[in-house]
């Protein structure tokens, strides 16, 4: 192995090695690891700094760390990753009622860096970015720190307190396990413990006031899945842990039945097309609440089937739309 590959191979080392850790390290565990001494590993430590633009902070003295919130990370893309995130930048600008700097910069860095492989696709991620592109009203801003605090928090481990905009005068130490957007409302969600109701919990991020940093670690618990949860729910709302609900939602023949069978709207879906051209669609959720406004938004192509309490809030519901017009 030649000089400069085993120079190279020592800062990817010494690189990854601090990034697995959440604390400062001191220089002596680092001479130790790596079997070098002091002069060697401080002349690394310079060179991942001003030759990999490693963002290293030296407090205490004798100690290093890797400053997580400046740290860049390398990414490289075929076409098609190129592709997939193409469509996933469309999805944030079409579903976002919100600027996003952060959004903003990452689409601005994928175009520059697909100029000269692929212009066409380069150019949309440019123009999009300039959709997301807008000014912050005060409520935009607060929402952008407390994800901010949220998303840090999260990928660092530390727990938070937090305030809610109905409730501000309630502090609440919170440990973020999940963020989750949800498209319709333009919603993001955090799902973690509670130490206000000892229990999980899910806050909407836009209905809080502030969240601020605290120094407790904490650990995610192995046990705890949010895909599997989440799969019992229409959004996020998993319900109270029993048993899930059947819906059984039958859709009016032509657009309609059509519309539904050719899209997954749900993982527990079974939709079962009927000789007359309607169809049966069935899920399982542990809450029905979050399926209200879908189901209300299909008007007279949607009639709930089961259960009968979603069918007769539906029905009120329904009914009182139709006085608004009978006049």
């Amino acid at each position: 192995m030649s000089r400069t590959t085993k120079r190279a191979t020592r800062l990817k080392e010494i690189e990854e090695f601090l990034l697995a850790r959440r604390r400062p390290v001191p220089v002596g565990d680092l001479v130790r690891r790596f079997g070098a001494n002091r002069s060697t590993i401080y002349r690394s430590l310079i060179d991942l700094e001003t030759e990999w633009d490693v963002p290293l902070m030296h407090d205490p003295p004798g100690h290093v760390w890797i400053d997580r919130q400046h740290y860049l990370t390398s990414l490289r893309l075929n076409r098609d990753q190129t592709t997939a995130l193409f469509l996933a930048a469309r999805l944030l600008a079409r579903h976002s009622d919100k600027p996003n700097p952060h959004a903003v910069a990452v689409l601005n860095k994928l175009s520059l860096a697909l100029e000269l492989v692929a212009p066409h696709i380069a150019r949309h991620l440019a123009l999009t970015s300039e959709r997301l592109e807008r000014p912050l009203t005060e409520s935009q801003r607060e929402y952008l720190q407390c994800l901010e605090a949220l998303t840090r928090a999260w990928a660092d481990g530390v727990r938070v307190i937090l305030a809610q905009r109905e409730a501000p005068d309630v502090e609440r130490l919170f440990e973020p396990y999940f963020i989750e957007p949800i498209p319709w409302g333009f919603s993001t969600y955090v799902i973690g413990f509670d130490h206000y109701r000892c229990d999980l919990r899910t806050f909407k991020v836009e209905r809080l006031l502030w969240v601020r940093l605290t120094a407790d670690t904490y650990t995610i618990p192995e046990s705890f899945d949010p895909y599997e949860k989440l799969a019992g729910a229409w959004g996020v709302n998993w319900g109270d842990g029993g048993e899930p609900t059947e819906v059984v939602l039958r859709f009016a023949a032509g657009r309609a039945s059509e519309r539904v069978r050719e899209t997954t709207w749900h993982e527990t879906q079974r939709i079962e097309a009927l000789p007359d051209g309607r169809c049966l669609m069935r899920v399982m959720v542990g809450s029905t609440q979050e399926m209200k406004p879908w189901i209300r938004q299909w008007g007279p192509d949607c009639e709930v089937l089961a259960p009968a309490a979603l069918r007769a809030e539906i029905a009120e519901e329904m009914r009182r739309a139709g006085e608004l017009y009978a006049t």
